[in-house]
């Protein structure tokens, strides 16, 4: 489903509805990867402290290769950088990473 990035960064900032955007996004990238795991179980695992930080950095990753071989540029820096970069910079280039996110995946989908 294609929704607005700025949409996405107003979702995320809301509490729970957060959630619910974490959901949508790993929906969207099984439709998107044909890959087969159950959306509901990685979003728990995405409040299990340290097991949370692979499974955030695994959905940065996999949107910017889905994204990628659908042909978009994908992260300026790469998933990998930017993450590590709005955990050091207590989440600002995390707002950056969201719009983007949800950017890409909805070129992929399209």
């Amino acid at each position: 489903m294609a929704r607005s990035p700025i949409m996405a960064l107003i979702m995320m900032i809301i509490p729970v509805v957060n959630i619910y955007l974490l959901y949508k996004w790993w929906g969207e990238y099984k439709a998107i990867s044909k890959e087969s795991y159950n959306p509901i179980v990685r979003l728990i695992l995405c409040f299990i402290p340290i097991v949370n930080l692979y499974f955030i950095w695994k959905l940065f990753t996999g949107v910017e290769t889905v994204a990628k071989k659908k042909g978009s540029k994908g992260y300026p820096l790469g998933a990998t950088v930017l993450y590590i970069l709005s955990m050091i910079t207590c989440g600002l280039v995390g707002l950056y990473m969201i719009y983007k996110t949800q950017e890409l995946l909805n070129e992929a989908g399209a």
